[in-house]
């Protein structure tokens, strides 16, 4: 065999590991979570995230029962926007206020999502759940996915659909809890808003991901992948 014939194998080769390493290259952003308990519920929503794309970076600012307008009336929220250097902002609003107060929900965002801006990162509105204790009151999926659907398109902004995908979790299996009462989510529910984030902002299907939560099966792991995914359109 020629020497000319091995170097050109040995360049296929390793063009061949280039193009696979690429195409399985891990997704990577800086990210701020700016939410409730709804986030920090279950070791919180960033850090699972986290677990499914490694080399992606998260903070989150956060506390149980807080609305937008409490995190930009303290300013908390806005300085850690204007000094953290983030591709994405997650916002997470109050799980009833986005039907009950849409005026102020609508006021708040814009005001959040200016200040994203001018730091030069990108919102993503995080579309809550219905909650089984409040859905008669109208906090319910088709409600929340309406209001939701109106302010990311206003706002020209991205919308992390994962009350999409709790509702079509559980049409296809009743069984599976995803939130409490109050609508605080269950181990199984972080997971599947996680998947919905991860595809919303990385824009490829979490099909596929290792089940990050080792509380959950790796069967239930793989059927709300595929809810994430089919709810975003994957």
């Amino acid at each position: 065999m020629s020497r000319g014939f091995v170097s050109r194998r040995v360049f296929v080769a390793c063009a061949i590991l280039m193009v696979a390493a690429s195409c399985h290259r891990q997704p990577r952003a800086h990210i701020l979570f700016i939410g409730n308990s709804l986030t920090l519920i279950n070791d919180g929503l960033d850090k699972q995230l986290r677990s499914m794309a490694p080399a992606t970076e998260t903070e989150c600012v956060a506390s149980g029962g807080r609305t937008l307008e409490q995190h930009y009336a303290d300013g908390q929220a806005t300085a850690a926007i204007r000094h953290g250097e983030w591709d994405y902002v997650v916002l997470q609003e109050q799980s009833q206020t986005p039907i009950f107060n849409r005026t102020n929900f609508y006021a708040t965002a814009r005001k959040l999502d200016q200040a994203i801006r001018q730091a030069g990162a990108k919102t993503i509105l995080l579309m809550t759940w219905e909650r089984p204790d409040s859905s008669q009151r109208g906090v319910t999926t088709t409600n929340l996915a309406a209001v939701f659907t109106a302010l990311g398109a206003d706002l020209k902004v991205k919308v992390a659909p994962a009350g999409l995908a709790f509702a079509r979790s559980l049409r296809a299996r009743p069984d599976l809890a995803l939130c409490t009462q109050d609508g605080h989510p269950t181990r199984a529910g972080t997971y599947l808003a996680a998947c919905v984030v991860y595809g919303t902002i990385f824009e490829r299907s979490p099909v596929g991901l290792a089940c990050s939560d080792k509380s959950v099966s790796g069967e239930t792991c793989a059927h709300l992948q595929r809810m994430a995914a089919e709810s975003l359109g994957y």
